[in-house]
């Protein structure tokens, strides 16, 4: 099988040669800590192909933000803290110096859609027509350039996009909009009305000449053990929109429409698949997540995770554990990528790691799950350990004093 049949024959519960292997790219404060490790620039350069894992493409620019974007401007700097209002209009308190970069920490002080008046004014930087959402810096639309390799290419093709709930905390934030949904319910509507013609209207042309395997909708929409909007409003306010994207997608050849949603999903599960959603991930086990029940309740649905990142903290025993537990569920039921549950945080041992990804390329192509030992090549190509990764000092280091009361 090609790269794409066995991706493809995966988001459609089918048989495969092998499962793909594919891990959420480590963010940079992850990178820093192995760097100590022993990781080698030229290492973390090429790091997919060094360690590697299956790839996915995409289709080019598909800019879904504010254009124009708002300008960002500092409004006041106390110590390692800042006020500002970022590219989306939100008014914010962050830390200047991240103690784990790429796991940002961010406190959200103003939004700037607050009523219908101010929908109108942001719907103005929303036109889906827009040249300039699929042209890069040379002019030229990008999605154009690669009609032939993608229909005709071996790797699959992914499309990211923000999600109905998504767009809309990012316009009016979490508490207001689930406030909204009781004291404007029909500005709530219209914004997931807007947002799902939005998507129409950018994806139109291209998926109309591109073949597109997965389409993932960002929500991040649950809890630890519950969605962030009730059962009910999620059938009222954003099930039809779905079902209308779930159409759209499929007539234009697409195998999976994936949710991406961190926390609890059975309720996002129970509304919207299959006609909302057949896919999501990634999983997460520490909100009482498991790909097991999920899979066997829902026959065609395919999952992306569910490697409980927290075990990989405390060295090769409990990781192969973890492992090779996803990995039997994913030869029983099929349909199922095992994957770190999000991002690899930086209190996770390079070699811990290295061997999770040796280990699952073993299990993914049908080794013994309760014999196969990898054989730690990845390992041996490292350099000494000069620091373990410890959160107290990267916090102080960040920070160097308490920070600023706001």
């Amino acid at each position: 099988m090609t790269p794409r049949d066995r991706y493809r024959a995966v988001l459609q519960r089918q048989e495969v040669d092998r499962i793909p292997v594919m891990f959420w790219g480590p963010r940079a404060s992850t990178f820093a800590a192995w760097r100590k490790q022993g990781l080698s620039q030229q290492q973390q350069d090429n790091w997919t192909q060094w360690v590697g894992l299956d790839v996915v493409t995409g289709i080019g620019k598909l800019d879904c933000g504010p254009l124009p974007e708002f300008q960002e401007t500092t409004l006041e700097v106390k110590g390692n803290l800042r006020i500002w209002v970022d590219n989306m209009g939100v008014k914010r308190l962050d830390a200047i110096n991240q103690p784990t970069a790429g796991f940002q920490t961010r406190r959200y002080l103003e939004f700037p859609v607050k009523s219908r008046e101010d929908f109108e004014e942001m719907k103005k930087r929303y036109n889906p027509h827009d040249p300039e959402r699929v042209t890069n810096e040379r002019g030229e639309v990008e999605w154009r350039g690669l009609v032939e390799s993608c229909n005709n290419g071996e790797m699959p093709v992914v499309v990211t996009i923000p999600g109905l709930y998504w767009r809309a905390r990012d316009w009016c934030g979490f508490e207001a909009l689930s406030m909204m949904f009781y004291d404007q319910p029909d500005l709530v509507h219209e914004m997931m009305e807007f947002w799902t013609w939005f998507i129409i209207e950018l994806c139109k042309e291209p998926f109309s000449q591109i073949k597109v395997d997965e389409v993932i909708l960002n929500e991040d929409m649950a809890y630890k053990t519950a969605a962030m909007i009730s059962p009910a409003h999620m059938r009222e306010f954003m099930l039809p929109r779905y079902k209308k994207l779930h159409t759209f997608f499929r007539e234009h050849g697409v195998d999976c429409l994936t949710m991406d949603s961190d926390g609890h999903n059975s309720q996002i599960l129970e509304v919207m698949y299959p006609d909302g959603i057949t896919g999501i991930s990634p999983v997460e086990v520490a909100a009482n997540n498991d790909p097991a029940v999920y899979l066997a309740k829902y026959p065609k649905l395919y999952l992306y995770g569910a490697i409980d990142k927290r075990e990989l903290r405390f060295g090769k025993d409990r990781a192969r554990a973890e492992v090779a537990k996803r990995f039997r569920t994913a030869w029983k039921y099929g349909g199922y990528i095992p994957s770190v549950d999000h991002a690899t945080p930086p209190d996770v041992p390079l070699r811990t790691f290295l061997y999770v990804v040796e280990l699952a390329k073993g299990f993914a192509r049908g080794e013994n799950i309760d014999t196969y030992e990898p054989p730690c090549e990845l390992e041996q190509q490292l350099g000494p350990i000069e620091e373990m990764f410890d959160y107290r000092k990267a916090v102080a280091r960040a920070y160097g004093e308490e920070e600023a009361d706001y």
